[in-house]
C-alpha cells in the first residue's frame, strides 16, 4: 500500500510535477478514493452484512434478539467500519504527520459517537428485554431510570474524551478540572439527581408503575400513566390531554393509586338516598301485606309477622310491644337483599374464629372437605385438622407454595382458582403470560368479597340518608356508572311502594301548581 503513495508521487513527476504538486495530486486522488472505499464498506456492512445477520436473527428461536434488531444495535455498529478505513488508510494519501494528526482525531472521535449510538440502542433493546421478562415474571421492579443514568454517565464520558482529543489532554486532566465546577454540576443536574433518587423510592416501596391509573389532586391530573422515566412522569388524562410532572412530585406530593381497586375487581359505590322525613312511619298491615308477595322480602315479612304477631288485616300499632318496624327499616332490608340477590360469588373459602387451650385463634374453614381432598388429592389431608366439628386448613403458608396454580390469598379469603393463558403486545413484541383467574360460582353486579353496607346517617335539612356502600362487579368506567345508575334508579323507583318519597327541592312545575290552586281561590 505505501509503494502505491509512492507510485502515484513518481508517475506525477514524470507528468512534469514537481515534488509539492505531485504530493499534493497524491494526497487528492487518494483521499477521494479512500472516501469512496469507505462509503462502498458502509454500503456493504448495511445492505448485505447487516441483512444477513438480520436474517438470521430473525429466524433464531430466541425471541429476545430480535429486539437488538429493532432498537438498531447491528445497524448503529455499521459506522465504525468507514472509521476502520479511512485511519488505516489515511497515510496512502499523506506523509504530513500533522495532516494525519488531524485525521485521526476527527477519526477518534467520530468511533466515540458511533459507540455512544450502539450503547444507547444496547441499552434501550436491554430495557425492553427486562420489560418483556418482568412482564411474564410479575417482576414489579422497572429498570428505565437506572439505564437512564447510566446513559447519562455515557454520555458524560463521551464529552470528556471529545475535549480530551481536542485540546490534546489526558481525560484526567480534564476531570481534575470539572471538580471545581461541582456546585455548578449539581445546579445543572438538580433535577436529574431528585429524579433519579425518586425513582429509586418509587421501585423499592412500589407505589406506580406505567399502565397505572393515579390521581394528583394538587395538579389537577387524572388518568393512566405513559411513561416514567429519569426526570419526568407522563400521564394521559380521561380528556385525552397529555400531562407531565416532575418524577419527584410523585413523591414529595400526595397521589392516589387506583391499582388497588383494579386488581381488587370491584369499584366503590358510596351514595346516599334521602327519604322524606315526613313519609317515615310505623309499618301497617296492608304494607306488610303487599311486600309479603315481593320473592326478596316474603321470608323476611314473615319474620316480622311472626315477632308483631300481625295476622291479616290486623291493627299493627295495637301489637307494637317492643321492636319496632317502620317501612323505612323494611325499606333498608330490601336494599340489602337487592344487592345479595345480584352479587358475584367466587369460590372460597373463608376464616372463622376458634378458642384452642384459652387462646382465640383464626383459620380458614373448608365447608366442603369431600370435594376439596378430591380436587387436590389425597396428600392435601396433611393441612387439614378437625376444631368443633369444623375442618379448617393449617399452614397455609406452605399450603399455598404448595398449591399456588390451584388457591391463592385475597382480600382475607382463600380463593380457588385456575391459570390463564394470555397473548398481549410488550415493547412491540408478543409476549405470552399467565395469570390467575378466580373460579366463578355466580356472575352478577356486585362484590359478594368487599364490604356491603347498607345504613342511615344522620337525618338533614334534606330528609334521612340512607347510605348504600357496595363494591361494583368491574373496575370499567362506563360498566361502574351504568351499575350504579341502574342501582339508584330501581331504588328510587321502589321507594313509593314502602310509603316513602325520595327527597327533591321543589321544582317550577310545584310552584306553578300552587299559583294556579291560588288562583282558582281567589275566584
Amino acid at each position: 500500500m505505501e509503494n502505491l503513495g509512492a507510485n502515484l508521487v513518481e508517475i506525477f513527476g514524470n507528468w512534469g510535477l514537481n515534488t509539492a504538486q505531485a504530493e499534493a495530486m497524491r494526497g487528492i486522488l487518494m483521499g477521494f478514493g479512500i472516501i469512496l472505499l469507505a462509503i462502498i464498506g458502509n454500503w456493504i456492512t448495511k445492505r448485505i452484512i447487516i441483512k444477513i445477520v438480520e436474517q438470521i436473527i430473525k429466524h433464531s428461536k430466541n425471541e429476545y434478539d430480535d429486539i437488538f434488531v429493532q432498537k438498531g444495535v447491528f445497524n448503529n455498529l455499521s459506522h465504525l467500519v468507514p472509521a476502520a478505513i479511512i485511519y488505516f488508510m489515511a497515510p496512502l494519501a499523506t506523509d504530513n504527520h500533522l495532516i494525519l494528526s488531524i485525521i485521526n482525531d476527527f477519526v477518534a472521535i467520530y468511533v466515540i459517537i458511533a459507540l455512544t449510538l450502539v450503547s444507547n440502542a444496547f441499552l434501550n433493546a436491554l430495557n425492553d428485554i427486562y420489560a418483556i421478562i418482568s412482564e411474564k415474571k410479575g417482576y414489579k421492579l422497572t429498570l428505565k431510570q437506572y439505564i437512564q443514568v447510566i446513559k447519562i454517565l455515557v454520555y458524560i464520558l463521551d464529552i470528556i474524551l471529545i475535549i480530551s482529543i481536542l485540546l490534546s489532554q489526558k481525560p484526567g486532566n480534564i476531570i481534575a478540572g470539572l471538580g471545581a465546577m461541582t456546585a455548578v454540576l449539581m445546579l445543572i443536574f438538580r433535577d436529574t439527581i431528585l429524579g433519579f433518587v425518586a425513582g429509586i423510592q418509587l421501585s423499592a416501596y412500589d407505589m406506580v408503575h406505567e399502565g397505572d391509573w393515579i390521581t394528583l389532586p394538587s395538579r389537577g391530573i387524572d388518568g393512566d400513566v405513559l411513561d416514567i422515566n429519569l426526570t419526568t412522569v407522563k400521564i394521559r388524562n380521561f380528556d385525552k390531554t397529555i400531562a407531565t410532572v416532575p418524577t419527584y412530585a410523585l413523591i414529595q406530593e400526595s397521589f392516589i393509586n387506583w391499582k388497588g381497586m383494579q386488581m381488587a375487581g370491584g369499584r366503590r359505590i358510596k351514595r346516599a338516598l334521602y327519604v322524606d322525613l315526613q313519609t317515615i312511619e310505623v309499618v301497617k298491615p296492608e304494607l306488610i301485606e303487599r311486600l309479603e308477595k315481593s320473592p326478596l322480602m316474603a321470608d323476611f315479612i314473615q319474620q316480622v309477622k311472626k315477632e308483631l304477631g300481625v295476622t291479616g288485616q290486623s291493627d299493627a300499632y295495637s301489637l307494637l310491644t317492643g321492636k319496632a318496624y317502620t317501612n323505612v327499616s323494611l325499606f333498608r332490608e330490601y336494599i340489602e337483599r337487592y344487592l345479595h340477590a345480584n352479587l358475584r360469588v367466587y369460590k372460597k373459602y373463608q376464616k372463622q374464629k376458634f378458642v384452642r387451650d384459652g387462646v382465640e385463634i383464626e383459620r380458614f374453614v373448608i365447608d366442603d372437605p369431600d370435594d376439596f381432598i378430591k380436587e387436590l388429592g389425597s396428600s392435601v389431608r396433611k393441612f387439614l385438622r378437625e376444631i368443633d366439628g369444623k375442618t379448617v386448613l393449617e399452614n397455609v403458608t406452605k399450603f399455598l407454595l404448595e398449591y399456588s396454580e390451584h388457591y391463592m390469598l385475597e382480600n382475607n379469603y382463600l380463593y380457588k382458582i385456575h391459570l390463564v393463558r394470555r397473548e398481549i403486545i410488550r415493547k412491540g413484541a408478543l409476549v405470552e403470560v399467565q395469570q390467575p383467574e378466580k373460579f366463578l360460582v355466580k356472575d352478577g353486579l356486585f362484590c359478594d368479597d368487599l364490604t356491603l353496607l347498607v345504613r342511615d346517617l344522620s337525618p338533614t335539612d334534606k330528609g334521612l340518608p340512607i347510605e348504600i356502600y357496595v363494591f361494583a362487579a368491574t373496575t370499567d368506567w362506563a360498566e361502574y356508572e351504568q351499575i350504579q345508575s341502574e342501582l339508584f334508579e330501581h331504588l328510587v323507583a321502589v321507594a313509593p311502594l314502602f310509603g316513602l318519597s325520595v327527597f327533591q327541592y321543589p321544582s317550577n312545575i310545584v310552584f306553578s301548581g300552587y299559583v294556579s290552586g291560588a288562583d282558582q281561590d281567589s275566584k
